[in-house]
């Protein structure tokens, strides 16, 4: 398990509250969706563009979109976000190579 204090806290706490918003808002809890939307895009904002091989800047984009739709009156319909994995970086294996073979 990951440090609660160190370097990726923020990270962790911005992922969990960001879920948690997601979570507020199929429950139609407007309140809890818009704060905990609001403070997990917060906490990973120092993390952009990328953080520990995620692509951050699009879920906060997303999360900075809900929010300004959950201004309305109405209650808006929203996609929920996926989490995108960032392009591996380094070299690729050789073809045909097992995940294995490069222990």
């Amino acid at each position: 398990m990951p440090d609660r204090q160190g370097s990726d806290a923020g990270f962790y706490k911005g992922l969990i509250q960001v879920a948690a918003g997601c979570l507020h808002y199929t429950r139609r809890n407007r309140r809890g969706a818009i704060n905990k939307w609001g403070s997990g895009a917060e906490y990973l904002r120092p993390y952009l563009p990328r953080h520990n091989g995620i692509e951050l800047a699009p879920l906060v984009e997303a999360v900075d979109a809900y929010l300004a739709a959950m201004r309305g009156q109405d209650w808006p319909e929203l996609r929920m976000p996926a989490i995108s994995l960032a392009p591996a970086v380094g070299p690729s294996p050789p073809a045909g190579a097992s995940p294995l073979d490069q222990e």
